[in-house]
């Protein structure tokens, strides 16, 4: 699974039903939308995507923390917008609750899944 530094901790980043439930109110409720706004990279979704994977940290970290985080990682040159593809990547298609669905919606576009690993590679 990702990692993310924020406040000088890193963490794992990993989806609990909190974290999903959080994410699905930001897209206005559509999970598959969720899906697909991660895989491109949205930068309007990707504080919301790491702040969605921090929730099971207790940790209590607001939007504005994670956007100056990323904006550190952005400044030190440590995040670039194939690093936002990645992390959105693992913490959304891999993460346990859309896995299934994005496996089906690849074996059903092998094209598309041959751009996307040829991308993320």
């Amino acid at each position: 699974m990702a990692n993310f530094t924020i406040n000088g901790k890193e963490h794992e980043l990993k989806l609990t039903y909190k974290g999903v439930k959080y994410l699905n109110g930001i897209v206005g409720g559509n999970a598959l939308d969720v899906v697909g706004q991660a895989l491109q990279g949205d930068l309007d979704l990707f504080p919301h995507v790491i702040s969605a994977a921090l929730k099971y940290t207790e940790e209590n970290y607001t939007i504005d923390d994670v956007e100056k985080a990323i904006e550190q990682a952005l400044e030190e040159e440590r995040l670039d917008f194939l690093g936002i593809m990645k992390l959105s990547n693992e913490v959304i298609a891999e993460s346990f609750f859309y896995k299934r669905i994005m496996t089906k919606m690849m074996a059903e576009n092998k094209d598309a899944k041959k751009a996307l690993d040829k991308l993320l590679k």
